[in-house]
């Protein structure tokens, strides 16, 4: 209940006005049975006079007026029977299109609330995600935290308007009933009172059960998205190893064990109504015979027997969605736990109280002082004791064996993580003390995936840049070299391109990232291991390219292809998360390590050999 009263708390009292007029009028609407049960008992019992005269030797009752205590009774003509009913009817009408009409518009208005209260969560979990570190999306699937982020903020805001409208109509509407059951019969009613404890026991059986099965259902449901676009985004793989069959039984089993849990809770809820229903059923058996004793007596006329019937049958309705409403509390209490997982994880990367902006202009010095990171607290440090200083506008390329930290490096350059030890400066300010937005715009990344957007190429061009023109993308394009591709388009700029990057080869696409990168003008520019992937003719070119546009900027590479090493600054030589060396090409070949022993195996030579090796 803890987290149904938070949501309750927190979303619902900028809604108050449209909750009060969907109360009402769902208080008029659920009033509506009751007033024309009681308008059936004087349409029978004073318009139609079906049983005639009440009898004068009816047995006394302690509910009921005898016929000697009750109004004279007077036998009404034909025509104001007429007159009566065609006023019955009209009221009837009137009441129907006014309820109806009503209806309507309160299922707007509550649509407009639901939508409102949808944007507002899946806002709040889209922001909460965007600024949580980037270890939470390496142990999680993408496909639960999409589940999270769309479904259970979106089954949230119905299910809890439902309970904020419907606990106090159905309150109401359980109270009128009482009270006007008493009026045409006290003990007749104390019969009906008497089928509510055995609701409370089935409320006991049932609803624990009922939300075992909801969590459940709903974490299965989730695993199972996540493991469906887990393989859809690594189709290639399956299909290289040819395990499309395995992947297909694979599926069917998740979804197999998925039903069999859906299986469970509709057998939970079919026996749950099952016994609600008999419940009512029993109870108005005995409302049944006791009327007809009671018209068989006198005691009671025809339309008052309906009346009772038709209210008693209609008090099980606000007592039977009370009941409902528990398992409505359930399903806010399931999806709002998923959904405040996410909201209540601390964030680590966020800006400090006392936070600055980076001053302009931005220089790009880096300095790491004793850095070391843990990606889980106990874990392994995948780099640790890393002391390094970057003079702005220097191009620093990052070597070493797969595994050694190079990425890693990158990542707390860019703040994506915020060291387990020691800091990192950027022209002489620690990083946690720099506002993130700014810091993240003065430093420009080419990651190894080269990720686009669905979307136009002008679109992923300005994706960093929104406010960019026409002339600076162009102007981007031409340094990466695919100017003369995009303008032989027949959209250009406006080409749909997808999100995998659809349509494009992989140089093509490697160009149209750096070209992206370009156009933000970033102070630093991380390169993490891209260049590999590319012929050495095409990597020369672009290296050249960024070296000219971003002249005095500074650019971090990390890399396994060690001949981007000839023309940079420095040379950083990672080994198991530690840097073992550093200096300029020539420096670190003219003296045995780590960095001339790869650098001779690259070039397909023995690290004893003399002589300048042939450059690839």
């Amino acid at each position: 209940m803890n987290l149904v009263r938070r949501v309750v708390r927190e979303h619902l009292p900028q809604h108050w006005k449209g909750l009060l007029v969907r109360f009402i009028i769902a208080s008029a609407v659920a009033s509506t049975p009751y007033a024309f049960s009681m308008l059936g008992r004087w349409l029978v019992d004073d318009v139609l006079q079906v049983t005639g005269k009440p009898k004068t030797t009816a047995i006394e009752s302690n509910d009921v007026p005898t016929a000697a205590e009750a109004p004279s009774w007077v036998p009404k003509r034909e025509d104001e029977k007429i007159q009566l009913l065609i006023l019955f009817f009209a009221i009837s009408v009137g009441v129907h299109v006014a309820i109806t009409a009503a209806s309507g518009g309160s299922e707007l208005l509550n649509s407009r609330i639901n939508e409102k209260l949808a944007l507002d969560l899946r806002s709040a979990v889209n922001e909460k995600l965007a600024g949580l570190e980037m270890g939470l999306f390496g142990r999680e699937q993408v496909g639960q935290l999409m589940t999270r982020t769309m479904d259970d903020t979106a089954a949230i805001p119905g299910n809890l308007t439902n309970l904020a409208v419907n606990l106090f109509t159905q309150i109401g509407m359980l109270i009128l009933g009482l009270v006007l059951l008493l009026r045409l019969n006290a003990t007749m009613t104390l019969v009906v009172l008497g089928a509510l404890p055995f609701y409370a026991v089935s409320c006991a059986i049932f609803l624990p059960r009922l939300r075992k099965a909801a969590l459940e259902q709903r974490d299965r449901w989730s695993a199972m998205g996540g493991y469906a676009i887990e393989r859809l985004t690594n189709i290639i793989t399956v299909k290289n190893y040819a395990q499309e069959q395995r992947e297909t039984v694979e599926f069917d089993n998740w979804v197999d064990r998925n039903l069999t849990v859906n299986r469970r809770q509709h057998r939970l809820n079919l026996y749950f109504g099952t016994l609600t229903t008999i419940i009512t059923g029993v109870g108005t058996l005995i409302v049944l015979w006791m009327g007809f004793l009671g018209i068989k007596s006198g005691a009671m006329q025809l339309g008052a027997v309906l009346a009772f019937y038709a209210v008693a049958a209609q008090l099980f309705v606000p007592v039977s969605a009370l009941v409902g409403l528990a398992t409505v509390v359930q399903a806010i209490q399931v999806h709002a736990r998923r959904v405040y997982d996410i909201l209540d994880m601390p964030e680590r990367l966020q800006n400090a109280p006392d936070a600055v902006d980076l001053p302009d202009p931005v220089r790009g010095e880096i300095e790491f002082r004793n850095v070391a990171l843990q990606y889980t607290e106990g874990g392994p440090f995948a780099v640790q004791g890393v002391d390094l200083k970057i003079p702005a506008g220097k191009t620093v390329c990052i070597v070493g064996p797969t595994g050694c930290g190079k990425s890693t490096l990158l990542s707390l350059a860019t703040r994506m993580y915020d060291p387990t030890d020691g800091e990192i400066l950027l022209d002489g300010v620690p990083l946690r003390k720099l506002r993130l937005r700014r810091l993240r715009r003065a430093i420009g990344n080419i990651l190894h995936d080269c990720d686009v957007f669905s979307g136009t190429i002008a679109d992923n061009l300005r994706f960093g840049a929104p406010q960019a023109t026409k002339e600076e993308l162009m102007q981007a394009l031409e340094h990466a070299g695919l100017v003369e591709f995009i303008s032989a388009l027949p959209k250009g700029l406006d080409t749909p391109i997808g999100r995998e990057g659809l349509g494009l080869t992989g140089e093509q696409l490697f160009r149209l990232v750096v070209a992206r990168a370009i156009v933000t003008k970033p102070a630093v520019l991380t390169i993490d291991d891209t260049f590999s992937t590319i012929e050495p003719t095409v990597e020369k070119e672009l290296r050249l390219a960024i070296r000219t546009v971003l002249a005095e900027r500074t650019v971090l590479i990390a890399t396994s292809r060690l001949s981007i090493g000839l023309d940079t600054d420095l040379v950083v030589v990672m080994q198991r998360g530690s840097i073992v060396d550093q200096g300029t090409h020539q420096d670190l070949m003219s003296r045995p390590g780590l960095y001339r022993r790869m650098y001779m195996r690259q070039c397909g030579r023995s690290s004893g050999s003399t002589g300048a090796p042939t450059v690839p």
